[in-house]
């Protein structure tokens, strides 16, 4: 990948070149076009091992994609596009399966849930820089749900707003994850692992303290909740912009959200 620098900039294709922008980066990107034939990586014997980087690589994709459903609320805090970074993790997990042939190794989140936990949606802000109090949160897997003890906050003390916004409110989030395995089909989960539930408080002034409040956050099917289904919880905060006294408009890329246990 190479980017676009000094006083040239375009989008689109000039030649054998694109060029296109990216949410969270600056400059352009730019990459060149072609390559070997698309029948020729699927059947010749030297494109073996690209084949089998192609099909493990299928499945993080759709191991990433799982993980950013699970939480899709949190999406419009996000100031870059992370989808990208959970692949990569969805990868290193993958990597960890040393019982699998390449092209085939699972990637079971639930025996490395720990790698998921603190994954922040942001790169500019993170939310121990606007709520500058530990959150306590608890998952108990057997009842499906998830308890946040979210704290007493002082504007200016433990809680460091941008000014521009005049409201902000919490998001909740609990969803669930299964792991993907290799199959005739290509990688599947065994389970079904769309559901997640969320709980936003109401929109409070940025100029006064927020009392603390416990959240609680339960699925609604909790019968299928096997070993191999990982509970994700997240946590954010979102700004917003007062358009009548009782209409708020959310304001998107401002405020975050990160994971902050999975269990």
């Amino acid at each position: 990948m190479a980017t676009l620098q000094g006083d040239i900039d375009f989008t689109g294709s000039i030649g054998n070149l694109s060029a296109y922008k990216m949410r969270g980066l600056d400059k352009t990107i730019l990459r060149s076009k072609g390559g070997a034939s698309k029948k020729k990586i699927l059947k010749a014997p030297e494109f073996k091992l690209t084949r089998q980087n192609f099909t493990e690589f299928s499945g993080c994709a759709k191991m990433g994609g799982s993980i950013r459903r699970s939480m899709l609320v949190m999406a419009p805090v996000a100031d870059y596009n992370y989808t990208p970074v959970l692949n990569a993790l969805a990868k290193i997990i993958q990597g960890l399966d040393t019982k699998g042939m390449r092209g085939e190794r699972a990637i079971s989140l639930s025996s490395h849930r720990h790698l998921l936990n603190g994954f922040t949606l942001n790169r500019n802000t993170s939310l121990e820089s606007i709520v500058k109090h530990p959150i306590s949160c608890v998952i108990d897997r057997a009842a499906g749900k998830a308890i946040v003890q979210l704290p007493e906050l002082t504007p200016g003390v433990n809680l460091v707003l941008n000014k521009k916004y005049p409201l902000f409110r919490f998001i909740v989030n609990l969803g669930c994850v299964g792991d993907r395995v290799f199959t005739s089909r290509g990688y599947m989960t065994e389970e079904k692992d769309t559901e997640n539930e969320s709980v936003y408080t109401d929109w409070h002034h940025a100029g006064e303290a927020f009392p603390g409040r416990e959240i609680s956050v339960q699925l609604k099917d909790t019968a299928d909740l096997t070993d191999t289904i990982s509970l994700i919880l997240s946590v954010g905060i979102q700004m917003g912009i007062p358009i009548t006294p009782s209409v708020v408009n959310p304001v998107k890329y401002a405020g975050s959200a990160k994971i902050m246990e999975v269990g």
